[in-house]
């Protein structure tokens, strides 16, 4: 697969993956809740992060079900084998997922691997029979909506640097389709968009991001050293609400027979 471009050895990446689960925990276990996650489910979460939404898991599932939390690195998530979770490295492209699973779910990774659909392909045939996926990703469209000038250049500037990536930010309004094609049944897919004041905490998860990547995207010349650093401050500064990207959540129930 494509290397992450926010591996787990950069500076302040788990403040970042911490950041990122108060942001958008919420709406996932939301989700979770309405497929009626509970006692004895078998589940997997793929790119698991810093491991949030496991330990969640673990909690509705109870001793009698199971937990399997994975990642490429697993850095941050080693310390969940102490909690009873099965902590496993795997690579969803071309490591075995297991199978027999009730819930295989997963946050902001498939942006990042080229075979995104082959991933769902992958997924739907470690499920059981009526088992769910739940898939997270993000859609960044609604950033163009953004009024100041340097910022929204900025934006533009940043989403065409991880294009040239192979990263696609415009992939939640794929899943959809994708998951239909794929045989899942009862397809749903909705999400959110967080507008976020500067100075907040979900600005600041933003500006940490930027700042990890800044040495690539200003090399790149797609986004001028100006608009950055406007954008930079932007995020600092009380009163300006900042545009972000929404996050889209698809579900699909793979067919009972």
């Amino acid at each position: 697969m494509t290397e992450y471009i926010l591996p787990h050895v950069v500076a302040h990446e788990e403040e970042r993956l911490a950041r990122l689960a108060r942001m958008l925990d919420p709406q996932l276990r939301l989700r979770l809740q309405q497929l009626g996650v509970g006692p004895g489910w078998k589940c997997l979460e793929l790119g698991a992060g810093n491991g949030s939404i496991s330990e969640w898991l673990a909690g509705q599932v109870g001793p009698e079900g199971e937990v399997v939390v994975s990642d490429i690195d697993t850095k941050f998530i080693d310390r969940l084998a102490d909690a009873g979770l099965d902590v496993r490295r795997i690579d969803a492209t071309r490591d075995p997922l297991g199978e027999g699973y009730d819930l295989i779910c997963g946050r902001a990774f498939l942006h990042h691997i080229p075979q995104r659909r082959d991933v769902l392909a992958r997924i739907r045939d470690a499920l059981r029979p009526g088992g769910f996926v739940l898939v997270e990703e993000p859609d960044f469209h609604s950033v163009f909506a953004e009024e100041n000038l340097a910022m929204r250049a900025f934006w533009e500037g940043f989403v065409a640097w991880a294009a040239n990536q192979s990263i696609d930010y415009f992939v939640g309004r794929r899943l959809g389709l994708w998951l239909t094609e794929l045989g899942f049944e009862a397809v749903d897919l909705r999400g959110e968009t967080i507008l976020s004041e500067g100075g907040s905490a979900i600005s600041a998860f933003w500006k940490l991001t930027f700042e990890e990547l800044s040495g690539p995207i200003l090399a790149s010349g797609m986004v001028a050293q100006a608009d950055f650093d406007e954008a930079m401050r932007l995020f600092d500064t009380p009163g300006h609400w900042n545009w972000q990207c929404s996050f889209l959540i698809a579900a699909g129930q793979k067919p009972a027979s």
